[in-house]
């Protein structure tokens, strides 16, 4: 029963222990006179900022952007950090006077297009950190927190992607765009920093009743009936089907519903709790597929790899305004 816990909010003793674990490490040369003596000068909620941001590689930008928190509730100051880093590429998106400077010629314009797309993915996935943060009983905490590492992973990225972007417009412009997202950087990999401790030291604690479980996400083994933690029953079922029936068929003889993708993509629900399965006969089709990020159940499959390919020939050379980003054959 105590591997079932699933009120997340025993997950605040967890990170509590951690953090504590953590600032007990570094500071154990210190005397119980200069620990006196500083709790007696720093408030209860900067202590709880202090040792939150203490395993991360920014700490002035961590404490910075905790500052007004007035908590003392670890799990909440993790999620605040969650939220400031949002709120950060925000801002980087709505009043940037750098980005509208960069606003002014073809070619910064067009890698402007590539950053507002790939900052909005960042926000995507920053977001759906903070919610989830909340969400998961702690007989799975290491996949819980191996799937929070991977979504802020993809936050950062994205954000690298701008400034990588840029680049191919001019080291200059890419030095720019660097400064302007320096903040929303650090504060995203200060959060993968926290949860990357956790998952590491969570496991040396002894806590009762975490005994036996994986608590980074990497040691469980898949059986041959398994899949990811995101996998539901319904999913499984599907992918073990020996005939999987398509909701629309696309074949370049006729003999579907329509003769290219993109057709077949608008039919696609948005954000819908249910798998939508689309069929791509054999073929050659030489268009980009474009998935946007609203297509969150959505299913491809295909006659085989030499049977059925998609490609295209977007580039840079022909098309010099065009980015590397958007020469992607199949992306978001």
């Amino acid at each position: 029963m105590a591997n079932n816990v699933a009120v997340i909010g025993i997950c605040s003793v967890f990170l509590v222990a951690v953090v504590v674990a953590v600032v007990v490490g570094v500071s154990q040369t210190h005397t119980k006179e200069e620990s006196d003596s500083k709790s007696n000068s720093i408030s209860s909620s900067n202590k709880a900022v202090q040792a939150v941001c203490q395993p991360t590689h920014f700490k002035d930008a961590c404490e910075k952007s905790l500052a007004s928190s007035n908590s003392t509730d670890t799990k909440e100051l993790i999620r605040s950090s969650f939220q400031a880093a949002i709120e950060e590429v925000r801002k980087v998106l709505a009043n940037s006077t750098t980005i509208q400077d960069l606003n002014k010629d073809d070619n910064n314009r067009e890698a402007l297009k590539v950053c507002q797309e790939v900052l909005d993915l960042s926000i995507d996935d920053l977001q759906l950190s903070f919610d989830k943060m909340g969400e998961y009983d702690m007989s799975k905490i290491g996949d819980y927190l191996l799937n929070l590492r991977v979504w802020l992973s993809g936050a950062l990225t994205t954000q690298q992607t701008c400034v990588d972007t840029f680049a191919e417009v001019s080291n200059e412009q890419a030095e720019k765009m660097k400064l302007v997202l320096k903040t929303s950087m650090e504060l995203t990999a200060n959060a993968l920093t926290m949860v990357t401790k956790l998952s590491t030291v969570l496991k040396d604690l002894n806590i009762p009743g975490l005994d036996g479980i994986d608590t980074t996400g990497f040691e469980r083994k898949l059986l041959s009936n398994d899949g990811p933690e995101w996998m539901g029953h319904a999913e499984r079922k599907l992918l073990q089907a020996p005939i999987i029936k398509p909701d629309v068929v696309v074949a370049k003889d006729g003999s579907g519903k329509y003769d290219t993708i993109t057709k077949a993509l608008e039919e696609v629900p948005k954000k819908s709790p249910n798998r939508f399965v689309i069929h791509i006969k054999a073929g050659i089709y030489k268009k980009q597929v474009i998935l946007t990020k609203d297509m969150i159940n959505l299913m491809l499959i295909c006659d085989g790899p030499t049977k059925t390919i998609i490609t295209n020939d977007l580039n840079c050379i022909r098309d010099h305004l065009r980015k590397t980003f958007g020469t992607v054959t199949i992306g978001k």
